[in-house]
């Protein structure tokens, strides 16, 4: 069995080669300098995020809230670019002076972090500052841990859906929101029967490739996930074979349209270029308010017949560092705390369109009113609210993640321009395997 842990000295040796980003896009920070303080006292808490535009204005009132409700701490955000930036970055620092103490970190660089050996296993410090995690939703819970133990604080919380130009399917006949792949099609023909949109339209996302594996009850990596041992190979082929072909089958029936990207597929949704497609939940509100017609949200498709087993809790987290300070540790727990409470956690939810991972935070009056407004939202949680808890929706822990949902993009795409689904699947997996299998011999 290979074990878990990259040795300090292995980790500093890649970061001196340079190859941070892509090998161990992981945590440090805080512990190598004596913690800062402002002029009235209060110890400073470095933040680095991943949120720019509208996300990063509601991330600043978060931050801004518990700055005025602290006596001793003052979190200072500061964003750092893409979470594979941002994590890149805080690999290079190598928890020296200037480092964070909160790095805010994608799904895909948990492995990463873990192998690093410079992130702090947030299950001890929830034990040590008396934190009280018993309202943290147990689907998000479950991503984030590994043998037991927590290694990242839930945070913003998403997952893809499948949305819906419900004006179009009622033209259409279509009264119920489709669950399956037939489902789909057969709402993709009744479409093409009655309207010049083209029925579906996709982008190559591998994010959402892989969360369509697990609704559809398979493990994405070898070894339940990574969570039984570390993976070695993956595992989607027989659930990704059937999404591949599905699409396939639109496109040779002309119900098909490809987009070059996330933002295409926005734009071209919005202006009626399709009438069925599937992005991030983080996105809805965005995606409603362009919208000039009735947007619907619903689950991810399984083949008929076949139960869905659910998602994992994608988006974001709250990696800290290791080596933290007394004082420190202590601020940085009262900021998760207050992050991560009902109330904070319903009006980040209405800012922004990611949904909380406080079960408090459904009870309340500001997040009834947020669905009241976009009942769509709704959809998206419950979704994840619903969602089996074991390994196969804790989701995949791979430090080459990244790496599998590139190369199945690039699988999707030759499959958009007529490609065959095998020898794209096969190239893909290859791919990914083989990257794995180098990243593996790295670890000690």
């Amino acid at each position: 069995m290979i074990q878990q842990n990259l040795t300090r000295r292995s980790f500093l040796t890649l970061a001196g080669l340079g190859i941070a980003g892509t090998a161990l896009a992981g945590c440090s920070g805080g512990g190598g300098a004596a913690a800062e303080t402002t002029e009235d006292g209060k110890t400073v808490i470095l933040f680095w995020n991943s949120m720019d535009g509208s996300r990063g204005d509601a991330l600043q009132k978060v931050v801004d809230g518990f700055n005025a409700q602290s006596d001793e701490f003052e979190v200072r955000s500061e964003y750092q670019g893409s979470y594979d930036e941002s994590t890149g970055s805080f690999f290079n620092m190598a928890n020296g002076a200037g480092a964070p103490a909160i790095v805010q970190i994608g799904e895909q660089n948990l492995q990463a972090m873990i192998d690093s050996g410079l992130v702090a296993n947030v299950s001890e410090l929830i034990s040590a500052q008396s934190f009280d995690d018993s309202d943290l939703l147990e689907q998000a819970v479950n991503f984030y841990t590994y043998d037991g133990a927590m290694y990242a604080m839930p945070f913003n919380c998403s997952c893809p859906v499948v949305y819906y130009n419900q004006d179009v399917l009622d033209a259409a006949g279509v009264t119920e929101l489709p669950t399956t792949f037939e489902g789909l099609t057969a709402a993709a023909e009744a479409i093409a029967a009655s309207s010049d949109v083209t029925p579906v339209g996709l982008y190559a996302y591998g994010y959402a490739l892989d969360q369509m594996v697990t609704n559809m009850g398979g493990y994405v990596v070898n070894n339940e996930n990574g969570r039984k041992e570390r993976c070695t190979e993956v595992a989607y082929r027989d659930q990704m074979a059937v999404i591949f072909n599905w699409v396939k089958s639109l496109n040779d029936a002309g119900q098909f349209s490809p987009f070059s990207s996330g933002d295409d597929a926005i734009s071209g949704f919005s202006q009626q270029q399709c009438a069925i497609y599937i992005d991030t939940s983080a996105s809805a509100r965005q995606i409603i308010d362009a919208c000039s017609f009735n947007v619907s949200i619903g689950f991810l498709p399984v083949e008929e017949g076949a139960e869905a087993m659910g998602i994992y809790a994608g988006g974001g987290a709250l990696c800290i560092a290791d080596g933290l300070s007394e004082d420190v540790a202590r601020g940085v727990m009262e900021f998760c705390a207050y992050a991560t409470s009902p109330d904070v956690q319903a009006t980040w939810a209405g800012d922004t369109g990611y949904f909380p991972i406080s079960n408090g935070a459904y009870e309340t009056e500001t997040l009834s009113a947020v669905y009241g407004e976009y009942p769509q939202l709704q959809v998206s949680a419950e979704q994840l609210r619903s969602s089996k808890v074991n390994n196969i929706t804790a989701g995949p822990l791979c430090s080459q993640l990244p790496q599998l949902r590139t190369d199945l993009q690039t699988a999707l795409q030759s499959v958009f321009n007529g490609g065959d689904v095998d020898e794209a699947l096969d190239t893909a997996v290859q791919s990914t395997n083989t990257a794995i299998e180098s990243a593996n011999q790295g670890v000690a």
